[in-house]
C-alpha cells in the first residue's frame, strides 16, 4: 500500500510496481487531491507480460494471520478483503488454532475463512513454547503445502515477521510470498536476522511503516510500505470547535497486554489527577486470558489509586467509530508499535494525540505546523503528562492538530489507496516469480 507515507500511489512503473517518491510529509500534504482522486481512474494493467495494456488477472489471493485475537491486522484484512472480492478477486484468510474472535470478524463479513491443524507461531523468547513450536513444524509445513495446493492460490500474503511456517509452505508449494512486517516487536538485531531470511523468501516485502522497515533491514529493492487504512466514510470529521471538554476525556484503544502499556496509560492519568487536572479516561480492549499476569495488576493499582470511576474499561469495542467520537485526546501508550490504526482513525474523526514514538507514527502524525499530534520519546510518562498539559491548554493548538489530522487521514490513509497497494504489491509478487521461473 504504499510511499513513504501510506496509502498514497506514489509511482506505478510499467510493470506494476509501486515504489516509494515522497519523502517530505507536508509536500506529500500537498498532493493530496491528486492522490486520492487519481486511484479512481487508474486502469488495472496486466501482471504479464511487462507493458501490457490487457485487463488485470483477478488473482486468487490467501492471506495468513497468525494471531486468533482480533487487532490491527485481522481489521485491515478484513477492510481490504471485503472490497477486492467486491471487484472480483478470489480471497481466502487462514489461522492457526488458538482461542480468539479474529476468525468470526473476518467470516461476519463474508470472507471464507479456514482454520488450520498448526500452532501459532512462538518467538525464541518463551524457550519451552517455542520448542514445542519447532519439533511441530515440520508437520505444520506439510499441513499448509497440502492446504495450499488444495486451493492453488495465485499468491499469499504472510503477516508477522515470525510467521515463517506459511511462508516457507509456499516456497516448497511454489506460490509467490508477500512478507508483510507488521511490528518492532524483536530486538534489532533478532530482527536484522529474520529480515534477511524474510527477504530470501518473498517476492515482494510489505513493511507497515517505513520506520519498520529500517528496523528489520529490508528498505529499498522489491520493499513497499503499507500503512494500514482507515475507512474515512466511518470515521467522519467531527468539529474540533466543540472540544477539548471541561472534563476531557484520554482515551486508549487496544488489547490489555504488555506491549499496549496501559499501566502507562494509568500513570499519566494519575499524574494529571494529582496536578490538579479533571481529565478521566477510557482504555478500551479486549482482556484476553493469556495476558492476565499483565492486566490483573494494573486493575488491581486502579483500585488502589482510587481510580475506578475514573477510568473506563469497558472491555472489547465493536464500534469504534462511535466510541472514538467521544474522546478528547487519544494517547498511544505502547512499547513498540508499526502502523496502529487507530492512530488512522482518530486523525480521521478529528482527535489530536500524544504517543510515543515508536514505529511509524511519527511518519503517520507529521511535524511541524502541520502535525496531527504530539509526538514524546518512547516510555517517558512525565513528557507525556506534560505534553497532554499543553494540549489542554492551548485552544489554537488543539484546534489545528484536529483538522490537521482531518486531512492528513484522508491525503495518504484512505481505504481506496490502500486496496490498490495490495493489488499492485500482489500483481508485483507474481509477476517477480514468473520471470524467475523462465
Amino acid at each position: 500500500m504504499r510511499s513513504h507515507h501510506g496509502c498514497d500511489p506514489g509511482n506505478r512503473s510499467h510493470s506494476g510496481r509501486v515504489r516509494s517518491v515522497i519523502k517530505n510529509p507536508d509536500r506529500a500534504l500537498e498532493l493530496a487531491v491528486l492522490t486520492d482522486q487519481s486511484f479512481s481512474s487508474l486502469p488495472r494493467l496486466a501482471i504479464t507480460p511487462e507493458g501490457s495494456t490487457e485487463p488485470m488477472k483477478k488473482l486468487h489471493v490467501i492471506c495468513f494471520l497468525f494471531d486468533p485475537i482480533t487487532g490491527g491486522p485481522t481489521i485491515r484484512a478484513r477492510a481490504v478483503y471485503e472490497r477486492m472480492i467486491a471487484d472480483g478477486y478470489e480471497v481466502r484468510v487462514a489461522f492457526p488454532l488458538g482461542e480468539g474472535s479474529a476468525a468470526g470478524y473476518i467470516a461476519e463479513s463474508g470472507i471464507p475463512v479456514d482454520r488450520l491443524m498448526v500452532r501459532k507461531p512462538v518467538p525464541p523468547s518463551k524457550p519451552g513454547p517455542f520448542l514445542k513450536f519447532a519439533f511441530q513444524l515440520p508437520l505444520a509445513l506439510w499441513r499448509t503445502v497440502r492446504y495450499l495446493k488444495q486451493h492453488k492460490p495465485d499468491v499469499i500474503h504472510v503477516n508477522g515477521a515470525f510467521d515463517i511456517g506459511p511462508a516457507l509452505a509456499g516456497r516448497i508449494a511454489g506460490v509467490p510470498v508477500v512478507w508483510h512486517l507488521n511490528d518492532t516487536i524483536f530486538s534489532k538485531r533478532f530482527s536484522r536476522l529474520l529480515g534477511v531470511f524474510v527477504k530470501r523468501t518473498a517476492m515482494v516485502v510489505v513493511a507497515a511503516a517505513e520506520r519498520v522497515a529500517e528496523h528489520y533491514g529490508v528498505s529499498g529493492g522489491h520493499t513497499v510500505v503499507i500503512h494500514a487504512p482507515v475507512n474515512v466514510e466511518r470515521f467522519t470529521r467531527r468539529d474540533p470547535d466543540s472540544f477539548p471538554r471541561a472534563e476531557p476525556v484520554l482515551g486508549l484503544l487496544g488489547n490489555w497486554n504488555w506491549v499496549k502499556g496501559q499501566d502507562r496509560f494509568v500513570e499519566t492519568i494519575q499524574r494529571l489527577r494529582d496536578a490538579g487536572s479533571p481529565v478521566r479516561g477510557r482504555a478500551m480492549g479486549k482482556f484476553p486470558d493469556s495476558q492476565k499476569a499483565f492486566w490483573e495488576p494494573v486493575l488491581a493499582t486502579i483500585e488502589a489509586s482510587g481510580l475506578e470511576e475514573v477510568i473506563e474499561r469497558p472491555g472489547f469495542v465493536e464500534n469504534t467509530a462511535a466510541a472514538l467520537r467521544d474522546i478528547d485526546i487519544l494517547l498511544l501508550t505502547s512499547h513498540s508499535e508499526a502502523s496502529p490504526i487507530c492512530v488512522h482513525e482518530a486523525m480521521s474523526i478529528g482527535i489530536p494525540q500524544v504517543v510515543f514514538d515508536v514505529g511509524g507514527v511519527r511518519e503517520m502524525l507529521g511535524d511541524g505546523d502541520r502535525a496531527a499530534g504530539m509526538i514524546v520519546p518512547e516510555g517517558d510518562v512525565g513528557a507525556m503528562t506534560a505534553a497532554v498539559e499543553r494540549l489542554l491548554a492551548d485552544a489554537s493548538l488543539y484546534a489545528r492538530m484536529a483538522l490537521n489530522g482531518q486531512k492528513r487521514a484522508r491525503a495518504y490513509f484512505s481505504l481506496e489507496a490502500c486496496i490498490a497497494r495490495h493489488e499492485a504489491a500482489y500483481a508485483d509478487a507474481v509477476s517477480r516469480y514468473a520471470k524467475k521461473r523462465a
